[in-house]
């Protein structure tokens, strides 16, 4: 992917912009890999993700410069030393990007371009960039265009306004009217993008619950970015997807059949981000109702992560799940278990039960097979048929397809047929004979394991 700035077009769809940035001026020379060669400014020590999201972009570290201050620099992000220290770096080496280890404002991304002359990312920008990398089907591409077209407005909108002040005389040379056009292009792209994301929001709950239906049952994993889902879908699946150890390898759902469980589906979904603003959250939206609406989550978690950063995804994952599901809903699974010696397994797992998740967890790893049994064990009983009933349908459409239905949902005992009506013996969950009443009558209803 080329890199942005504001006198870059988001997609073909947003329309031409007006040339406002200086940046095309800063000697950017594209690489034929795509590829950037990044210095790296961070307030704290701590950038081991920062990395793995330069890396994960496929671009080159060259350098990091680590000013450790308890908040940034109202103008430039870090002090006016550390800015020129920043400068003359700059001056040595061969770098294409500045990133900045947190979140720029508008009005310090402006300064910053000015006095570096060079072009300045921020995390969440890097994090659009992997996104829009990784987008392949058409709700991913759209979510990516409007979360960027979020992005990009207010910063958009500090250049408008930092040159109509004068720090840039002559700047615009006349191009207002051309921005406020754009502007409002943007404003109506962003409206049709929402409206297209709406009908595949409502598409996507008509599959749902027409699978729900015919007694299907959804089952998400979910968990932080390189938690291992993708490893896990195929592990489960015996399909094969895209696995690699990178950040946001999956950004739209896939959904597979468990193996063996003809009536088990398995979505792998984008995982999670911390530190991310709220239309970040709200332009992948879409994306986490699979999880939201799945009948159990299987909640992934990187056994080989030290412990102070396990028990801070788990803080992450329980703001994100809880206050749309149930505890009971949730299945914590510990991953990469071959990694780390099995004392300090059992010192994860206890981690995990002192936290909102404490049911106990199941330890696998998908490279040794590890716990995969135990864990398809623990699926297959959450959705086991809990009752033996006989019941009666009448013989007319309406029961025969009911009849059909509890081929579907249920395992089929024994049929008989007769002139008015049709006696089922169905071994079936409580809730999908009591569907039945209304249409038939349930006879005699008896829990399996004493039936």
């Amino acid at each position: 992917m080329r890199p942005w700035h504001p006198s870059h077009s988001v997609g073909k769809q947003a329309g031409p912009r007006p040339s406002i940035s200086p940046a095309n001026t800063y000697g950017h020379r594209p690489r034929s890999d795509g590829a950037l060669k990044v210095v790296l400014v961070s307030l704290t020590r701590d950038v081991s993700e920062i990395t793995a999201l330069v890396h994960s972009a496929g671009h080159e570290l060259v350098d990091t410069i680590v000013q450790a201050r308890d908040a940034p620099d109202r103008r430039y992000f870090v002090g006016k030393g550390k800015l020129e220290e920043i400068a003359e770096t700059l001056e040595r080496r061969d770098v294409d990007v500045v990133l900045f280890n947190g979140e720029v404002h508008p009005s310090q991304h402006y300064h910053l371009e000015n006095r570096l002359k060079k072009q300045c990312y921020d995390r969440l920008r890097l994090i659009l960039e992997i996104f829009a990398d990784r987008a392949h089907g058409r709700e991913a591409k759209l979510q990516v265009e409007l979360a960027l077209l979020h992005y990009e407005a207010p910063i958009l909108r500090e250049w408008i306004h930092s040159a109509a002040v004068g720090e840039r005389p002559g700047f615009m040379a006349g191009g207002e009217y051309r921005v406020d056009v754009y502007l409002e292009t943007v404003k109506r792209r962003q409206r049709r993008i929402e409206e297209e994301l709406d009908l595949v929001r409502k598409e996507r709950g008509r599959r749902r619950a027409a699978r729900k239906d015919r007694g299907f049952h959804l089952v998400s994993l979910a968990g932080y970015a390189n938690a291992g889902k993708s490893s896990m879908l195929n592990a489960l699946t015996g399909e094969r997807v895209l696995v690699e150890e990178r950040l946001f390898s999956t950004l739209s759902t896939t959904t597979r059949a468990v193996s063996g469980r003809r009536r088990i589906l398995l979505t792998d979904t984008v995982g999670f981000v911390d530190q991310v603003p709220f239309w970040m959250v709200d332009a992948f939206n879409s994306t986490f109702e699979e999880i939201y609406d799945s009948d159990l989550i299987l909640l992934l978690v990187d056994a080989s992560d030290p412990e102070a950063e396990i028990l801070r995804k788990i803080r992450l994952a329980a703001r994100t799940l809880l206050p749309r599901v149930t505890r009971d809903a949730i299945l914590p699974v510990l991953t990469k278990a071959d990694r780390i010696p099995p004392r300090q397994v059992e010192r994860v797992r206890g981690l995990l039960e002192g936290t909102e998740f404490h049911s106990e967890a199941v330890v696998t790893s998908t490279l040794t097979g590890q716990g995969l049994p135990q864990l398809v064990s623990v699926i297959a009983n959450r959705f086991a048929f809990t009752v033996e009933a006989v019941v009666r349908l009448p013989v007319s459409p309406e029961g025969a397809t009911a009849l059909s239905r509890l081929y579907e949902t249920g395992e089929v005992l024994n049929v008989d047929y007769g002139p008015r009506y049709t006696e089922v013996r169905v071994r079936c969950r409580a809730e999908d004979a009591e569907r039945l009443h209304g249409i038939g009558t349930v006879v005699s209803k008896a829990p399996v394991e004493s039936a």
